[in-house]
């Protein structure tokens, strides 16, 4: 005979079961949802067009085609470069808040505005640096220095003749004084160059931000955009259309037969004087003298036309450049065709209220 206490316990147990098995549900629904609910968004980041290179540096780094999942822990200011076949090559800076935040960009959208335009007059070659074009920075900084420094050399040079007496030493002081001064308008120029360059480079603009989706329109490379600004600045339309070295090279070219031009208008004012006092003592020369101070003013005058000969070469060269220059944005290649699209996988850890673990992201 079974005993009482047997029938008491199995009904117990038939009771309790169901009671226990809905605990252990909703305390498994209850985990599953905090680790869901812990685990932040992901932010994807797309471009208009589609398909760029993008590299983002900031707390960390990420590298990758869009349509590019950022990791969580990537946040505050992050450094955007955009490029590919087809893509102008663009830089910017974006902010991006802890997930569930909208994130925006920092940097200049397309179009005029006082901060942009106030930017552009730092020191000559800062402004391309900080966008990301060193080449063209380290260019335009050499120039604005080298022209400061033979400005300051010119006016050591100009006071010393202010110490002499005679006329003679009044005009050599007035060609000292305006080589100095055609230093300083070269200087100008070049930190107006500068300015420009930054003003009409390529910047990101923001298309659409959700917490889940930062969308960035970058500039196409275009035949139009490359002449127009090859014909503002030498170089610049070709740094448009991703050709970084000739980019260079052509305003490297520009700067230097500028600075060619400097020197030999200086030269030409230095033999004009030569020439006028070579006049002046023919005139007072005694006969004995006419000779030789005859022979001293036909070599002043050679000397002369050979400078003038000279300036007009540099601007004649500088002219030429600038032609040739704007010639190859008209001809360089654009619009190169995309490669394939490639896979991409990255891992994040997680830490999550029930232990640590990893997300894997894969996209083909």
């Amino acid at each position: 005979m079974v005993p009482l206490r047997y029938w008491v316990c199995l009904a117990a147990a038939v009771c309790l079961t169901p009671t226990l098995a809905h605990a252990q549900s909703l305390e498994g629904g209850t985990i599953l949802r905090s680790a869901e609910t812990a685990r932040p968004p992901v932010l994807t980041i797309f471009t208009v067009p589609e398909n760029a290179d993008v590299t983002m540096r900031g707390n960390s780094d990420l590298t990758g085609r869009t349509p590019l999942d950022v990791p969580p822990l990537m946040t505050g200011l992050n450094t955007v470069l955009v490029q590919g076949p087809g893509f102008s090559r663009t830089q910017g800076v974006i902010f991006l808040p802890p997930r569930g935040g909208l994130p925006f960009v920092v940097s200049e959208p397309p179009g005029v505005s006082a901060g942009l335009i106030l930017r552009g007059f730092n020191f000559p070659g800062v402004p391309d640096w900080t966008a990301g074009r060193a080449g063209r920075g380290v260019t335009l900084g050499a120039g604005a220095i080298g022209a400061g420094l033979m400005a300051v050399r010119t006016h050591i040079s100009f006071r010393k003749r202010l110490d002499e007496v005679g006329s003679f030493a009044i005009d050599r002081a007035q060609d000292e004084k305006d080589y100095r001064n055609a230093w300083f308008i070269y200087g100008v120029a070049v930190w107006g160059t500068s300015a420009v360059d930054y003003w009409i480079r390529p910047r990101l603009s923001l298309t659409e931000t959700t917490p889940t989706r930062l969308t960035l329109g970058v500039p196409r490379a275009s035949r139009g955009g490359a002449v127009w600004r090859s014909l503002l600045i030498p170089g610049a339309g070709q740094e448009f259309g991703n050709h970084r070295t000739r980019s260079v090279l052509w305003l490297t070219a520009v700067l230097l037969s500028g600075a060619g031009y400097v020197v030999a208008d200086y030269r030409v004012q230095r033999d004009a004087t030569d020439l006028k006092w070579a006049g002046i003592n023919l005139n007072n020369a005694s006969p004995s003298e006419q000779a030789e101070r005859l022979l001293k003013f036909e070599q002043a005058g050679r000397s002369l036309d050979v400078s003038k000969d000279i300036r007009r070469g540099f601007v004649l060269g500088t002219a030429a450049i600038h032609a040739v220059n704007l010639i190859d944005a008209m001809i360089m290649p654009l619009n190169l065709p995309a490669p394939s699209k490639p896979k991409v996988s990255s891992i994040v850890p997680l830490v999550l209220p029930n232990g640590p673990g990893v997300a894997v992201s894969l996209r083909f």
